[in-house]
């Protein structure tokens, strides 16, 4: 009777030991890592800006903008620099570009990019079009030039009323 009361005392100290790291261990478990992908929509919004890039005040603006609103509606964004002369025909290669990449919505910012924009915009039917400063066509919305808060946010409702449709 002895030897049962130990083996049963020595069973019952290994089973809560047992249980008891098997608490630690899933206490102590670390967290997943959150993840690294970001899941898009299938709409994407490009920017496409003057030899600058996104250095110059308009384009940097719209930039933000277009992420705030990417943030917001899970779209995808991304821009186009015109390299080389600053003309409205060698910008249309660069929109053109754009054109065939199936972004659904061009913003042009610098007037060789909003050349283009307007002299080829009729060739995407799928697209919309945005230009930030003055449309040279009543066709082409605008987000008027400003302060960087007033084309961020011009730029950001814009992209995010697109992204909606």
């Amino acid at each position: 009777m002895v030897v049962v009361r130990r083996r049963w005392r020595l069973f019952t100290a290994c089973a809560a030991g047992l249980l008891a790291a098997a608490v630690l261990i899933w206490l102590s478990w670390p967290e997943p890592a959150p993840p690294r992908e970001r899941h898009y929509r299938a709409f994407t919004a490009c920017l496409l800006t003057d030899q600058r890039g996104l250095s110059g005040p308009d384009a940097a603006a719209s930039w933000a903008g277009m992420q705030r609103a990417s943030l917001a509606t899970s779209i995808k964004v991304q821009y186009l620099s015109v390299v080389g002369e600053q003309t409205a025909e060698n910008a249309q290669g660069f929109f053109n570009t754009l054109g065939v990449q199936h972004c659904r919505l061009v913003v042009a910012v610098g007037a060789a990019p909003i050349a283009a924009l307007v002299a080829g915009y009729r060739r995407f039917a799928d697209s919309r079009f945005l230009v930030v400063g003055v449309s040279p066509d009543p066709a082409v919305p605008a987000v008027p030039a400003g302060t960087a808060a007033v084309v961020t946010s011009g730029v950001e409702r814009q992209v995010t009323a697109a992204a909606a449709e």
